[in-house]
């Protein structure tokens, strides 16, 4: 069997107020200073952080054709933070396929999948009944590297 949880070093929040957010996990959870970017397609806006080698990544939807994130929140009036996933490192494409075909085989269904060329290949699978929240596989390139080094205490930075 494929593990499934090797290599966890993302921990995911949905939010209403990504700089909302931010700041709360700065100033109550003293994590690194957010890098807020703003994907093409004016889909979400994510912040990234670091505390030790875990990235905090918080993601505001904005039009969330997925339906991925912002029913996360839906449920909830003004600001809004809930755990939403945790992100593992896979090493290769057939790592990524021998995960995705283990979780499709125990009946964890893939709920979004795709590639940012020359940066990152993703895969989210629906733990929610089991866990509570999804888990996400993610396999960098080049590119995705960047992304994450840009972010203040990165482990990526060469």
């Amino acid at each position: 069997m494929t593990p499934q949880l090797n290599n966890v070093f993302q921990i995911a929040y949905a939010t209403s107020d990504v700089e909302q957010a931010a700041k709360l996990f700065c100033e109550r959870f003293d994590t690194g200073a957010f890098t807020i970017l703003d994907p093409p397609g004016d889909i979400m806006r994510i912040g990234l952080a670091y505390a030790g080698t875990t990235m905090y990544e918080l993601i505001q939807p904005l039009n969330d054709i997925t339906g991925l994130y912002a029913p996360w929140i839906a449920d909830v009036e003004g600001f809004a933070i809930r755990h939403h996933h945790l992100g593992m490192l896979v090493d290769t494409a057939e790592d990524l396929a021998a995960i995705r075909t283990t979780h499709v085989n125990n009946g964890t269904p893939v709920v979004n999948e795709g590639s940012m060329p020359g940066a990152l290949d993703f895969l989210y699978v629906d733990t929610t009944p089991l866990l509570g929240h999804y888990l996400e596989y993610v396999r960098l390139e080049e590119g995705g590297r960047a992304m994450f080094a840009q972010v203040e205490g990165s482990p990526f930075k060469s």
